[in-house]
């Protein structure tokens, strides 16, 4: 199983604005490796961008399911999900020295919720394990700002409206916000992006 949210985040997490009776928590504090690998967007081939891969040891640019399904361990704390989790990797341009600083990589934090008639407590099935050889791509990496207004409803909005960020700010006076594509401020106490599929 595959699951790749493909916009830059630090912490990502599947939000949800109704209520989810049946779900379970994957954090992953540290990543297995950053590389320029992607086996989905780029199978056997170096990628565009360097990403942060978490998950089970066996990740590879020509990474298979059966292959995922072998590794031997995994960076995140559920052992039995040897699924790999990967973003592209954050850089800062320093505005003084013009150099890029890479952004520390303050982990990964999945929710896998189950949501609506699907519910046990609604008559459904519950929470499913997703079919072998699953593999998602999330988000935009040509997208830099929002360009609908929220609400609208289509299915345009509510792609653009599944990646949101918070820009945490505690501890430094200055007040947290809610964004879409880049902060526009330092985030002192980090970034916190909600990718909800």
């Amino acid at each position: 199983m595959f699951l790749k949210p493909s916009f830059a985040a630090i912490l990502a997490s599947l939000a949800s604005v109704e209520v989810a009776n049946a779900w379970f928590r994957l954090p992953c504090a540290t990543p297995l490796v950053q590389e320029r690998v992607d086996p989905i967007i780029a199978p056997g081939q170096i990628s565009q961008h360097l990403h942060s891969i978490h998950g089970g040891s066996n990740f590879s640019m020509n990474m298979t399911y059966n292959t995922a399904r072998q590794s031997s361990c995994t960076s995140c704390a559920v052992a039995q999900d040897l699924s790999n989790y990967w973003t592209p990797t954050l850089y800062f341009k320093d505005p003084t020295t013009g150099q890029f600083e890479k952004v520390p990589n303050g982990g990964l934090l999945v929710y896998y919720q189950n949501r609506g008639s699907a519910d046990v407590s609604n008559g459904g099935k519950g929470l499913k394990a997703f079919p072998a050889g699953f593999r998602m791509i999330s988000g935009d990496p040509k997208k830099r700002s929002k360009l609908y207004a929220e609400g609208l409803g289509t299915q345009a909005e509510l792609a653009e409206r599944a990646i949101k960020s918070t820009c945490l700010r505690y501890g430094s006076g200055n007040t947290g916000y809610d964004y879409y594509g880049f902060p526009t401020t330092d985030c002192e106490a980090g970034l916190n992006t909600r990718l909800h599929m």
